[in-house]
């Protein structure tokens, strides 16, 4: 006699076999793994040319120097030199800002001798 209990197929729990068939039939059951990935998103640091490039117009002998800081920081951020693109895009800022001062100070003494001049008489052309 033949023991019935090896034809039969082991009972499974809950309705999954250890293959992964379904013992209803269809596809059997996968688990998807997706993997995590996590970015930090950073904006990347200004380079302040167009700062510099107008700071041209006060005080171009400051403003070149801006203008050379400013080119610096691009090729830093095109080289992948996050610091160093910062460093030279602050000091950009700081020369091109020395650029405006530097105008606006030249600009208030001319205007002041000009009308000091204009005032005590020395553009009299009536003599």
């Amino acid at each position: 006699m033949a023991d019935s209990s090896k034809d039969q197929p082991p009972a499974y729990s809950q309705g999954v076999n250890p293959q992964g068939v379904n013992p209803q039939g269809g596809y059997p059951q996968q688990q998807q793994v997706y993997p995590v990935q996590q970015f930090i998103v950073e904006q990347p640091p200004s380079t302040n040319l167009l700062l510099a490039w107008l700071s041209c117009f006060c005080c171009w002998p400051v403003a070149l120097v801006a203008v050379l800081k400013a080119s610096e920081a691009n090729r830093c951020m095109g080289q992948g030199d996050i610091e160093g693109a910062k460093r030279s895009g602050q000091l950009a800022k700081r020369w091109a800002i020395a650029s405006f001062i530097t105008g606006g100070v030249t600009l208030v003494v001319l205007v002041a001798t000009f009308l000091g001049l204009l005032f005590t008489g020395f553009f009299d052309l009536a003599t």
